[in-house]
């Protein structure tokens, strides 16, 4: 597999290599086509005075700007046409603007007045559609989180910090080992992302896999409530989990910008802390540094005692390069992550996990301003992912996992007149491995191609920047997607070869219902093609205690599903309410069909068979949430989720469905000082499958709980700078309860009375 290594380097220093280029010198080529205006702009609040710190987002291309102290910002190499810019703060409503770039323009000069506004209001979302969009004309639910609010949500992981909002919940293995579940889909079913690419590690693969995106690094995280296959393909079919850092800058600094955070926390005793520069070096070039690390201790359960072997340890590291002119723009940088954790088990055997993930990314946004297409991305991605498992009494290694994966992505953005749209391509190519003993599958390669189309037409026009209007939305994907399986241990048979190929589509409208509200629905059909795991496996199973054998003939998984949402949003309320229904075709599931011996020298312990299967299922359910000022910085809040997911002819319940919830929460928000207290009851989740041994965890029901969070906050300016403080009382009454969707639910409770501390410094 190195020829695919060394082509996919290549590939990343070609694109770097001509993007640079093409900055520097094609806009002076005699012939070339003439330089893009340059879009300048300020920001002030209501009385005048300039506001720092301000993220200026052109939604179509999802370029980003930071205003400097005076409140300016540049935007260079846009292609010509019209723009919709997004300006977006803490303590600050988001605010519109409207520009059009002609070709006898050179420069193009706008002004945006923000206003000072306690609700938390979602900034633009690229995760949900190819061209970057307000989340009011998104006809999918979507959730953003960003500054304080992510303050005041932020937890040792990724899937913890999620998992206060509607429709979200955590597949708990320790603290370490969580990923998020979204509508009661998890593992394969869910994709997490990092600035806008895959993270190559097995997070999804088993319960004991962490997710090696660490939360502290990201400026904001996204999430698609729903089938996303349209723009991402395979994995796609439940959600998509953005975490954005903004490694790549997306436009040349004007200033030196950056970060640094730390964060403390009792429940999981230790501290963290990340930081980041984006320095400009001359008139094109910047130079990217990012790092961190975060130590915790065994977690602390509600009500008392200690999880065992939950301790985790990371670091991590990104340094490249980012370069911009009248023409493209773009960068190459290499990020590394180690991760050492323990896994927390029944008494059985103490093991931990030691592994890490290496990454080089590129890419490259072209101006074309061509009749149709006015702007291409060009991407790529080559990651090495490995991992040990460990006995930690006899330090034997018990397994090892190798994952290489390489991207390649194309992104056109066009225009036809009113409408706009894109056109893409990408390529994914995965090497994956495992060795030891208790190695569940054979190596297997896995190779997959896909293309879509997506429009956006508006139905009417927009005469006021803040105003929202009809739009209809519509798109189609096809993949083909081949996993083979290599030669090896004679237990996993020949070696077998299955391709899958997949049309996946979308159709969703967007109406507005006077100057508050508004009306969206969809209708989506994605895939999943089947996992190596369970094509393939004929093995002990450690984390789910069973012993699994995969089957060959399985079909890609087919969601076919439909959502309507109602919106909200006006200067004193935000808030949203979405109801779905998915008939998913040949779900995978596990199927326990008798005992077994455990063959040769793996003893002779009995554990269930499982025998992958599949079946026709349902999910539907809604969620929601609204925030209401009702004083001047006074703001209440509420909130409920419930999923309903079963079998779709035997109507038996599908394993770890999270309880239905409802919440609600009051917070005081004068854009300096804030404080506030949160409340969520978790009803009981009985509707559960048949528990196949007295260890089975999906077999368990649990009971009801009721949680108080409490925050205040603080965000002031010292020496020019954004410096915001978080202290926050998770728990707060140490309620002692087990989560439905813990896969260590048989023997461990859910975290406890949690003191925390989020810094951060907007350099």
């Amino acid at each position: 597999m190195r020829v695919q290594h060394i082509t996919l380097l290549v590939f990343l220093a070609v694109i770097t290599e001509v993007s640079m280029v093409h900055a520097s010198n094609l806009a002076f080529t005699p012939g070339g086509p003439p330089p893009a205006p340059i879009l300048r702009g300020t920001v002030t609040d209501s009385a005048g005075s300039p506001i720092a710190d301000v993220q200026v987002i052109v939604t179509a291309l999802n370029r980003v700007a930071t205003t400097d102290d005076e409140g300016h910002f540049v935007f260079q190499g846009l292609p010509l046409g019209s723009y919709h810019l997004r300006a977006q703060r803490i303590g600050y409503a988001p605010a519109h603007a409207d520009v059009t770039l002609g070709a006898s323009d050179t420069e193009v000069t706008v002004s945006i007045v923000m206003h000072a506004s306690p609700l938390q209001l979602n900034p633009i979302q690229v995760t949900a559609t190819p061209t970057g969009t307000d989340p009011r004309d998104v006809p999918q639910s979507v959730v953003s989180l960003s500054g304080e609010q992510l303050a005041r949500a932020a937890g040792a992981s990724l899937a913890q910090t999620l998992a206060g909002e509607p429709g979200i919940a955590v597949r708990f293995n320790g603290p370490a080992a969580s990923a998020p579940v979204i509508r009661g889909l998890q593992g394969e079913r869910v994709l997490v992302l990092q600035d806008g690419d895959r993270a190559g590690d097995l997070s999804s693969t088993a319960p004991d896999h962490s997710v090696s995106v660490d939360p502290l690094t990201a400026t904001r995280v996204e999430v698609v409530r729903g089938p996303a296959s349209l723009l991402y393909g395979n994995q796609a079919l439940g959600g998509v989990v953005n975490v954005i850092s903004n490694d790549i800058p997306s436009e040349h600094p004007t200033h030196v910008d950056g970060y640094l955070a730390s964060q403390a926390e009792s429940v999981n005793p230790g501290v963290s802390g990340a930081g980041g520069l984006t320095v400009p070096l001359g008139g094109s070039l910047a130079l990217v540094a990012r790092g961190g690390g975060r130590h915790s201790d065994e977690m602390r359960m509600g009500g008392g005692g200690q999880l065992l072997n939950s301790f985790f340890r990371n670091y991590y590291g990104v340094g490249g390069l980012g370069f911009a002119g009248t023409t493209a723009n773009g960068g190459v940088i290499y990020r590394y992550y180690h991760q050492n954790y323990g896994l927390p088990s029944a008494g059985g055997e103490s093991a931990r996990i030691e592994g890490q993930r290496k990454e080089v990314q590129g890419r490259s946004d072209f101006t074309i301003n061509s009749a149709l297409l006015t702007s291409l991305r060009v991407s790529g991605t080559a990651q090495w992912y490995g991992h040990a498992e460990i006995n930690q009494e006899t330090a034997d290694t018990n397994t090892s996992f190798s994952l290489k994966t390489q991207t390649v992505d194309l992104l056109g953005h066009i225009t036809t007149g009113s409408s706009t749209g894109a056109i893409g391509a990408s390529g994914i190519f995965r090497q994956y491995a495992a060795t030891g003993e208790e190695a569940l599958t054979p190596a297997a390669n896995s190779n997959g191609a896909g293309a879509f189309l997506y429009e956006e037409i508006p139905l009417g026009a927009r005469e006021d920047p803040d105003a929202a209007v009809t739009k209809l939305q519509f798109g189609g994907r096809f993949d083909s997607y081949r996993i083979a399986s290599q030669a090896g241990d004679p237990k996993f048979g020949l070696p077998t070869s299955i391709t899958f190929n997949t049309f996946s589509g979308s159709m969703g409208l967007m109406v507005p219902a006077g100057s508050r509200f508004s009306l969206s629905g969809s209708v989506a059909r994605s895939f999943r093609a089947p996992s190596v795991e369970e094509l393939f496996s004929n093995a002990r199973h450690e984390a789910l205690g069973t012993y699994d054998v995969g089957n060959p003939a399985l079909k890609a998984e087919i969601n076919q599903g439909a959502e309507l949402i109602v919106r909200l949003h006006s200067g004193r309320a935000n808030g949203q309410l979405a109801g779905y229904y998915n008939s998913i075709q040949n779900y995978i599931t596990p199927n326990i069909v008798k005992d077994t011996v455990l063959p040769g020298n793996l003893g002779s312990d009995t554990l269930p068979l499982n025998r992958v299967t599949q079946a026709d299922a349902m999910l539907r359910g809604f969620e929601g949430s609204l925030e209401v000022q009702v004083a001047s910085h006074v703001v209440l809040g509420a909130m409920g989720d419930l999923v309903w997911g079963e079998l779709a002819d035997s109507q038996e319940p599908l394993p770890y469905m999270p309880p239905a919830r409802i919440g609600g929460s009051a917070r005081f928000d004068d854009g300096r000082t804030s404080f506030g207290v949160d409340y969520r009851h978790g009803f009981a989740q009985n509707r559960v499958p048949p528990a196949v041994s007295p260890d089975d965890p999906s077999g368990i029901a649990t009971g009801a709980y009721d949680l108080v969070n409490l925050s205040i906050g603080w965000v002031v300016n010292l020496g020019g700078r954004t410096n915001s403080l978080t202290l926050r009382l998770d728990n707060a009454f140490d309620e002692r309860y087990r989560d439905a969707t813990s896969r260590i639910k048989t023997f461990a409770f859910s975290a406890g009375r949690n003191l925390a501390l989020v810094y951060k410094i907007l350099l």
